[in-house]
């Protein structure tokens, strides 16, 4: 089972191949999710420069937004 959590912590490292393949999974369970929106720029990310860091930038807000709820 994937979660949102592992998909951030694969894009926060970067790790766009499994980032897509997990990104792919969880937005077929969940299609109005926010991972579904952005799956398709995880798809494209290991090519495209714009892609990857817009994704760098989404991964850092959600990771803060995870973590002020745990606090």
């Amino acid at each position: 089972m994937v979660t949102e959590t592992m998909i951030i912590i694969a894009l926060r490292q970067k790790n766009w191949e499994a980032a897509a393949e997990m990104a792919r999974e969880y937005a077929e369970k969940k299609p109005e999710s926010e991972i579904a929106k952005i799956a398709p720029a995880v798809e494209t990310a290991e090519k495209s420069v714009e892609a990857a860091w817009l994704l760098s930038i989404f991964s850092e807000i959600k990771w803060r937004e995870m973590n002020e709820v745990d606090i």
